[in-house]
C-alpha cells in the first residue's frame, strides 16, 4: 500500500502544483476559471482515450509508442508554460494590458488538459499493473486514495499559499514556479526520448542516490515539484537548462520588447 500512496501522491502532486499556479495566476491576470471546465473536460477524455488505447500507443513506433507520446505531451507543456511566462512578465509590465481570452483559453486549458492526460494514464497504468493485473485491487485502492487525498490537500495549500501574495509578487513567483516545473518536463522528456533512442544514451554525470534515493517519498516529492533526477544523464542537463534558458528569453523578451499603447506616440510627440 505504501507503493501505491508513494506513487498516486506523485502524480497527483505533479498535476495539483500546475494546476493551483495556473489558478493564482490567471486571478492575478484578472480572469476567473472558466477555462477550467474545459481544461477539466478535455483532461478526462485524454486520459481516458490514452488509458484504453494505450495497448496501441505502446506497439506504436517500433514499440516506443509510449515514450513518443509521453515526450512530446511533456514538451507541449514546457512551451506553453514559456507561453504563460511571456504573459504574466506583460501584465507585470503594463498592468492595464488585457490578454485576449481566447489566447488564455489556448494556453492556460491546453496545459492543464494535457497535464491531466498524462498523470491520470499513468494513474490507471499502475493501478491496471498492479492493482487488477496482480489481484490486489483493494491495497492498491487504498494508497492510492490516501495518496489523491494528500496531493490534493498540498495542492490546496499551494494555490491559497500563492493567492494571498500581493498581484505582482503572485505573478512573479508564479512565473518561477512554471520555470522549474517545464525544466522539469524537459528533463523528463529527455529520458523518455533517450529510450525511445531519439536522443543518445548517456552515462550518469552524478549519482545522489545515497542522498535522496527516487525511490523514496522524499525523492518522489522531489521528482514532482522540480524534476529531480537522481543520476541524469547531460542531455537530461542539458534540456533542463535548457528550457530554463527558454523561459527566461520569453519573460525578457516580454517586458523589453512589449510597449504601453501610446508609449511610441509620446515618444514622437516630443
Amino acid at each position: 500500500m505504501t507503493d501505491a500512496v508513494v506513487i498516486v501522491l506523485r502524480e497527483v502532486l505533479e498535476a495539483m502544483l500546475l494546476i493551483c499556479m495556473l489558478m493564482a495566476s490567471s486571478t492575478a491576470m484578472g480572469y476567473r476559471f472558466r477555462w477550467m471546465a474545459l481544461a477539466l473536460l478535455l483532461g478526462v477524455c485524454g486520459a481516458t482515450a490514452y488509458a484504453l488505447r494505450l495497448e496501441q500507443i505502446s506497439m506504436a513506433f517500433e514499440g516506443f509508442g509510449q515514450e513518443i507520446v509521453n515526450s512530446t505531451l511533456l514538451i507541449a507543456i514546457a512551451v506553453l508554460l514559456a507561453a504563460h511566462n511571456f504573459l504574466a512578465v506583460k501584465q507585470l509590465k503594463d498592468s492595464k494590458y488585457r490578454i485576449p481570452y481566447g489566447l488564455l483559453l489556448l494556453v492556460f486549458a491546453g496545459t492543464v488538459s494535457m497535464a491531466m492526460t498524462r498523470e491520470g494514464a499513468e494513474i490507471y497504468l499502475y493501478g491496471y499493473s498492479y492493482g487488477v493485473l496482480a489481484d490486489n485491487m483493494s491495497s492498491v485502492f487504498s494508497g492510492g486514495a490516501i495518496g489523491m487525498g494528500i496531493g490534493l490537500s498540498i495542492g490546496t495549500f499551494f494555490y491559497y499559499a500563492l493567492k494571498s501574495l500581493p498581484r505582482n509578487k503572485r505573478l512573479i513567483t508564479c512565473c518561477v514556479v512554471s520555470l522549474v516545473l517545464a525544466a522539469g518536463m524537459m528533463g523528463q522528456a529527455a529520458l523518455y526520448l533517450s529510450q525511445a533512442d531519439l536522443l543518445p544514451s548517456q552515462g550518469a554525470l552524478w549519482d545522489t542516490s545515497n542522498v535522496f534515493s527516487e525511490s523514496s517519498l522524499v525523492g518522489e516529492l522531489l521528482h514532482a515539484a522540480i524534476g529531480y533526477e537522481a543520476s541524469p544523464s547531460l542531455t537530461q542537463v542539458l534540456l533542463y537548462l535548457g528550457s530554463i534558458l527558454t523561459s527566461l528569453l520569453a519573460m525578457f523578451a516580454a517586458w523589453f520588447l512589449y510597449r504601453k499603447p501610446g508609449s511610441g506616440d509620446a515618444g514622437d510627440a516630443r
